[in-house]
């Protein structure tokens, strides 16, 4: 049950304390039963729509032994996830970057839930906005079906994927693993989508303005190799500022 709730039963329960005479206590009886039936249906309703998202499997996790962690990031994070067309907030999140997969506590026990990836279409966790997208060839140019990192929301688009995999070796007889992290970007562009790595595929794809943006970059001292992320950001960014009267 949330604040809200509580107060409104408070101060149904407490009104009858401060109001004096017969008549008034008639009308704040009838306000208490209101505000009561008011508190239960939202209880229902708001146990109800935990239900829909505390229904998924347990989730299990990885190894102890496994070198990092599996996680966009190491520790709980609160952050909002809308699961089966419903946005929940304030809501302690992990991403398994190795199982693409969306985690929270279980509302009344220790246990882990994964959400179901199909009904999650969006969730915000440490100052990211993921998104899933679903693979469409007519549309997805180089995208598969998974969550993204919303970069940048423009008229172009900027996604990542990020993704960690489990790297294992024999070392004196023994095994070692550990977590290693990969992001790829992609541009959207007239509502096609397409990967970049490098400064020459970015320039490459805003080919229209290149000379610009060679410009741009160099008046700026931005190194692209030194943050490649923060630079094709800044690249869409700009080219969607250059072509806006276009």
């Amino acid at each position: 049950m949330n604040h809200r709730v509580i107060w409104v039963i408070l101060i149904a329960l407490l009104l009858p304390c401060t109001v004096f005479g017969q008549r008034a206590l008639s009308v704040d009886s009838s306000f208490r039963e209101q505000a009561i039936r008011y508190a239960h249906a939202r209880y229902v309703r708001s146990t109800a729509d935990q239900a829909r998202l505390y229904n998924g499997a347990e989730y299990v996790g990885h190894l102890p032994t496994i070198k990092g962690y599996p996680y966009l990031d190491s520790l709980w994070r609160t952050g909002s996830v809308t699961y089966d067309g419903i946005t929940y907030q304030n809501i302690r999140l992990l991403y398994d970057l190795v199982d693409d997969v969306v985690v929270v506590p279980h509302i009344d026990s220790v246990y882990r839930m994964q959400l179901q990836n199909i009904k999650v279409s969006r969730f915000s966790i440490a100052d990211h906005q993921f998104v899933r997208i679903v693979r469409d060839t007519a549309h997805n140019i180089g995208l598969r079906t998974g969550f993204y990192d919303q970069l940048y929301d423009g008229r172009s688009k900027v996604l990542a994927r990020r993704v960690k995999t489990i790297r294992t070796e024999l070392v004196q007889n023994a095994v070692k693993e550990e977590y290693l992290s990969e992001n790829s970007f992609f541009i959207g562009k007239n509502g096609l989508f397409y990967p970049v790595k490098t400064k020459r595929s970015v320039l490459n794809l805003f080919a229209d303005q290149k000379k610009t943006l060679r410009k741009y970059l160099r008046e700026n001292r931005i190194k692209f190799a030194k943050n490649r992320e923060a630079a094709i950001v800044k690249l869409t960014q700009q080219y969607d500022a250059a072509t806006r009267s276009l």
